[in-house]
């Protein structure tokens, strides 16, 4: 090979290899220790810059100053090896016009013509860590959702037993209060029993509220009347010490049931009063917005873009600092003393909320107060809204009084208080304590008027009661009671009727009127 010839390779070889850098997808930079004396083109794009120029000659602190430069000089000088490149690192690039990117680093250390030098491979990160973000939401929502579900689970099967147990207090108690023997003195006593027992039967709403279970009967209302409407309540709730300002600024129909709804207002209003001890105004806006995508709810959810209506929830209390907000919505969780709160009830808030297809967030600050703002889908169709209205129970017939009732559940106390309240009614009541002997009941002297059946109950459950006795009398009517909520039930997969259930703890009065319209919807049915 001539000296031509070698020297010919040589400029090749040099320009392939500056084309490879200039064409590299990752910032290239190599500097002398203390300035820039090559920048690709992709460096120049990350710096934020229009010409090579402004990064060269520039001091590589300008956008880069890590300790691992200095390293990796000292690896030039004491490695045999200075041609190996140092681990990766994570830094952050100083942009020209002041920005930063978070890249990773590559250096690897060379002798330039005598002198040491360093080699920087820089990669943008940005849509490295957007990647990652999304995938740590997606696991933790995930982790949450599988949390919530276990929780909940927990949380039915704890309402459904205490249900049952407040039926047995409730009913016992309401008997108490109208049996003239009752000495007057003890009256007092019965009531705080009957109190008690009605926050205890609270709870366990709150619970199926949270689950996310709780019985659920939507309907077209307007939000700001709805506010207004809990302005009394509201105003006992917050006591003279605390001012309570509402502010309807749209007439906003939103389709939502109307209870669940009133859940919502006043558990806002007791967390707002809770954060005032000494005082302060809580104030309830109405109004409308319209979100743009990307809007995050406050279990870290993304609500979709469209327009909602909205209540804000605004109390100028002690506030809260970034790591109780993150913990605000999780159930239990309550920063007051033990004894003094359940924890449960922002929880149930969104638990309703979802079950209504709305989102609820939270902003706060220590010492500013904090304001809730809770949005919920607009509903204009309103022949639809009407069509999908609950049908209203008819009205107890007291013509059907005498008629025979089969009460049928596990629980002795529960089947008592049941057969007390109808009996007390005119209704002749007949017992079984399970599906076989009520089974064994009808087939020994024919079918009742009317069969109350518990649903969960060992051996023959209700509803496998009810499909036996529905093959001899199709137009036999049944009323199931569960300390479970329809929806609860749907979940468990247990029940799907969408009517003749009645929820434990229930009032004599509910019962009755249950019965009477199951009684009044089987129409011309008769006792064969």
């Amino acid at each position: 090979m001539t000296v031509r010839e070698g020297h010919r390779e040589d400029v090749e070889r040099d320009e392939r290899y500056q084309q490879l850098v200039e064409l590299a997808p990752d910032g290239i930079l190599i500097h002398d220790g203390e300035l820039i004396v090559l920048a690709n083109a992709s460096a120049v794009r990350l710096a934020g810059a229009t010409r090579r120029a402004q990064l060269v000659g520039m001091p590589i602190d300008t956008f880069l100053d890590p300790p691992y430069l200095k390293a990796v000089e000292t690896q030039l000088t004491d490695s045999t090896s200075p041609a190996e490149p140092a681990p990766p690192v994570r830094d952050t690039f100083h942009r020209l016009d002041g920005s930063e990117l978070e890249v990773m680093v590559r250096a690897v250390a060379f002798l330039d013509h005598g002198r040491p030098s360093t080699h920087l491979i820089i990669r943008d990160m940005t849509d490295n860590l957007a990647a990652e973000e999304v995938a740590r939401q997606v696991v933790e929502r995930l982790q949450q959702a599988q949390k919530m579900e276990s929780v909940g689970a927990l949380a039915g099967g704890v309402a459904h037993e205490v249900n049952n147990m407040m039926q047995v207090v409730l009913g016992f108690s309401d008997f108490l209060l109208e049996d003239a023997r009752m000495p007057k003195e003890c009256l007092t006593d019965v009531r705080e029993i009957i109190r008690a027992a009605d926050r205890a039967a609270a709870v366990t709403q709150q619970l199926l509220a949270f689950s996310r279970r709780a019985i659920h009967r939507p309907q077209i209302i307007d939000l700001g009347s709805a506010v207004r409407e809990a302005e009394p309540v509201l105003r006992r709730l917050l006591g003279a010490a605390r001012e309570l300002v509402v502010v309807a600024e749209t007439t906003t129909r939103v389709w939502v049931d109307p209870g669940q709804l009133q859940q919502v207002i006043v558990n806002l209003a007791l967390n707002a009063r809770d954060a005032m001890p000494a005082g302060g105004t809580l104030t309830f806006v109405t109004t409308e917005v319209d979100l743009a995508p990307g809007h995050a709810a406050g279990d870290r959810t993304t609500i979709p873009a469209g327009r909602y209506a909205v209540l804000l929830a605004r109390d100028t209390g002690i506030g809260m600092d970034a790591v109780t907000q993150s913990q605000i919505f999780e159930p239990f969780f309550t920063t007051k003393p033990v004894g003094e709160g359940t924890g449960l009830g922002l929880a149930a808030t969104q638990g309703v909320l979802t079950q209504n297809n709305g989102y609820i967030s939270a902003a706060s600050a220590p010492g500013e107060g904090a304001t809730f703002t809770v949005y919920l889908p607009i509903f204009a169709d309103t022949e639809h809204g009407e069509r999908r209205r609950e049908p209203r129970l008819a009205a107890a017939d007291t013509t059907l009084a005498g008629a025979t009732v089969l009460v049928v559940d596990d629980e002795a106390a529960v089947r008592a208080v049941a057969t007390r309240m109808l009996e007390r009614r005119g209704f002749r009541v007949l017992q079984a304590s399970g599906g076989a002997e009520a089974l064994a009941l009808v087939d020994r002297d024919g079918p009742p008027r009317v069969v109350l059946t518990d649903l969960m109950m060992p051996g023959i459950d209700g509803l496998t009661l009810a499909r036996r006795l529905r093959l001899r009398w199709p137009a036999l009517p049944i009323v199931f009671m569960s300390g479970y909520s329809a929806e609860e039930l749907r979940h468990r997969r247990v029940f799907d009727a969408e009517g003749g259930l009645i929820q434990k703890p229930f009032t004599p009065g509910a019962l009755v009127k249950s019965v009477s319209a199951a009684l009044a919807q089987a129409g011309a049915w008769r006792q064969s």
